[in-house]
Parts: C-alpha cells; sequence; structure tokens
C-alpha cells in the first residue's frame, strides 16, 4: 500500500509510520492535522460485497476473538434507521479499526502503543492491545468521565494531564522522544481508518436502498473520512448509484469545521477561539481531518448540523431508552436527525449510536 503526503508529495511504502514524517508549519502544538492520502490497497485492505450481500471483510494476520462488526440496523420510523455501534466489543465503532491497527503494531516489530482520547478511543485502543499482547500507554486529561476514566484505568500507564489541550502535547512529546512505541494517533492512522470504513459496506448490505444520509457526531472526524471513503469505493464500483451525504454534527459554538467552512477557509487546520463548554465531547477548537472534512462537504457528499445541549436533553426527555443504552455524546445524533428531517422529511436518513458505558458489556477481567 502507498500513502502520500499531500504537502510535499513525498510517497511511502506500508507499513511507515506517520511520525516520522513531519510538517511543522502544520502543527498545532506539536500534533499534525490529517495530509495523508492511500494511493493503491494492499489485498489484506480490501472490502467487498458479493451478489448475495454478503460483506467480505479484510484479513488480518493474526485475529482476536472480539470481532467488530455486523451490527444492527434497526428501524426507527419510515424513513429513520439506527445504526448501533452499541454491540461492539467496547460499545464504539472505534473498535472496527482496532484489528487493522493491532496488526499494523505487530508489523512494525513494536510490543507498545501510545493514544490520546476523551474516552472511546482510548479505551477501544487499550482493549484490543490487550487481546493482542501489546502493552498500552494511555495520555488522558482529568477532567474525562468517571466512566471512562475506569476503562482507560486498564492501561499499562496512564499518563494524566490538566487539561484536554496538555494531554495532547504530553502524547506527542512522549511519542517524539520514545520511537519505540507505536504512534496511536487515531485521527492519521491510515489502518485503523481503513478498517472503520466496514460500517458502511454493511449499511449499504443491510437496507434495500441507498440512504440519502449517515448522520455521525464529529470527534476527531476520522470516522466521517472513513465512511465516505467506503461509499466512494462502493459508487466507483458500482455497488451504489448515489454517494451518501454524511451528516456531520458538531456543537453550537464549539463547530470548528461548519463555521471554518462557511468562512471558505481551505487549510489544514481552522481554531475557534474559546470554544463553548458543553455535556457532549463534540465541543472543540479544531479538528484534525479539518481539510478532508471540507472537501467532502466542498463535493456536497457531506454537510453539517450543529445542534446544543438542550436539543439533546429534549430528545432524551422524549425518550428516556436512549439514555439508559446510549451515551449522550451519541445522541446528539439523534438531535441532530430531527432537525435535520424538520427541512427534509422524505430522505431515508442512517443515524450512528454508541454504548452509555463504552464496554458493550465486556470486561477486562
Amino acid at each position: 500500500m502507498k500513502v502520500i503526503c499531500e504537502i510535499c508529495g513525498m510517497e511511502m511504502d506500508y507499513p511507515y509510520e506517520q511520525i516520522n514524517h513531519r510538517h511543522r508549519e502544520y502543527e498545532l502544538d506539536l500534533v499534525p492535522p490529517n495530509f495523508w492520502t492511500i494511493r493503491d490497497y494492499l489485498p489484506e485492505f480490501e472490502i467487498k460485497i458479493l451478489d448475495d450481500g454478503k460483506i467480505i471483510l479484510p484479513k488480518v494476520k493474526v485475529e482476536t476473538k472480539y470481532k467488530a462488526g455486523n451490527t444492527p440496523l434497526i428501524k426507527y420510523s419510515q424513513n429513520v434507521y439506527l445504526k448501533d455501534e452499541s454491540l461492539n466489543p467496547t460499545g464504539s465503532f472505534k473498535d472496527r479499526g482496532m484489528e487493522m491497527m493491532m496488526n499494523a503494531i505487530l508489523s512494525s516489530k513494536k510490543d507498545s502503543v501510545s493514544v490520546v482520547s476523551c474516552g472511546s478511543g482510548a479505551i477501544s485502543t487499550i482493549f484490543y492491545a490487550k487481546e493482542y499482547g501489546i502493552k498500552s500507554h494511555a495520555f488522558v486529561h482529568k477532567g474525562i468521565s468517571k466512566s471512562s476514566l475506569e476503562q482507560i484505568a486498564h492501561a499499562d500507564k496512564v499518563h494524566y494531564s490538566e487539561n484536554f489541550i496538555e494531554s495532547y502535547v504530553d502524547f506527542m512529546k512522549y511519542s517524539l522522544n520514545h520511537k519505540d512505541i507505536y504512534w496511536g494517533f487515531l485521527n492519521t492512522n491510515i489502518p485503523y481508518m481503513l478498517g472503520l470504513r466496514s460500517m458502511a459496506y454493511e449499511i449499504i448490505r443491510d437496507l434495500e436502498n441507498v440512504p440519502d444520509v449517515v448522520i455521525i457526531p464529529c470527534g476527531s472526524g476520522m470516522d466521517i473520512i472513513a465512511q465516505n471513503l467506503a461509499f466512494r469505493e462502493m459508487y466507483n464500483a458500482g455497488i451504489i448509484n448515489k454517494i451518501p451525504r454524511i451528516g456531520v454534527v458538531e456543537i453550537v459554538g464549539g463547530n470548528p469545521i461548519s463555521t471554518g467552512f462557511k468562512k471558505g477557509i481551505e487549510d489544514y487546520l481552522y481554531i475557534i477561539d474559546e470554544p463553548i463548554d458543553s455535556k457532549t465531547i463534540l465541543s472543540n477548537d479544531t479538528c484534525f481531518n479539518y481539510r478532508k472534512i471540507y472537501q467532502m462537504a466542498k463535493r456536497n457528499e457531506a454537510f453539517f448540523i450543529s445542534v446544543c445541549d438542550d436539543q439533546i436533553d429534549s430528545f432524551i426527555r422524549d425518550h428516556p431508552d436512549f439514555r439508559a443504552r446510549y451515551d449522550y455524546t451519541s445522541i446528539s445524533a439523534m438531535a441532530a436527525v430531527e432537525e435535520y428531517l424538520g427541512a427534509n422529511g422524505n430522505e431515508t436518513v442512517v443515524a450512528v449510536l454508541t454504548c452509555k458505558n463504552r464496554n458493550g458489556g465486556n470486561s477486562y477481567e
């Protein structure tokens, strides 16, 4: 597999650990945005849908008993479906990318991985690392939720920072100084992204018609990039006759991608000053996949829905069963569905949801 740096055009063969290639002029507090493009796939990264609807997932050299994917697509209303990612091993769609990334770690001949996350990304990485016999170093800030912290505590080492920004800075400093540890930066990791895209294939497999819209809360944005890649693959292969648009859910006042897009700023980052506080983890000052999502929106393959906590709380009051099962941030997708259907009531919509406790009923014991 070939990966290409969009900035300088340098081309590299997989497996190549991306931390070894830097463009400091684009970094934010040492953290790089996503400037990687894939040219060619190795066969083991390919996903196929057969004529009978069966999905052939990518092959990995080393497997675990905890298989992600094949989660149910639940009919919620006449034209709204829920992709229930809570049934993945740790309750998140991020599990889909882990077998690929863990095999990349093994291919790199390393026995440890570093990861920075507010919750589900770290939890998934730690869980799968244990299954593969890989040590994990998790970088978190002290303000994350108690339930997430309880899961992250299972890492071989947890590095605590005072706040969100410092956790990223500390992660980068540590990773740059410990090249013996695999850089598990989920915002840009290519094997991880290629594993994530199985969700889009399942949506097409399980729906009779191609959905108009798939609504996904936007954290790092890597999952949004991955699903768009998969839909484009299927369109180019003639499997589907249109590319579903992805509704990128952000929080009002913490929505850097939609704000930058409205201003026409096509750069690798757009930064909001003092983003609003929110109960979700969606409120950010920037997104390290900003440029790629911006380009999706220019192709009319993505659009933006900004919701607020009041809208999420209102949905929960009317649907308390959602709060019992799904993560608060995840439920922002349902608030976005309500807002979107207010003006687009006839379209077919899929909303992606993850587990409240982010452990999918499994344990580390």
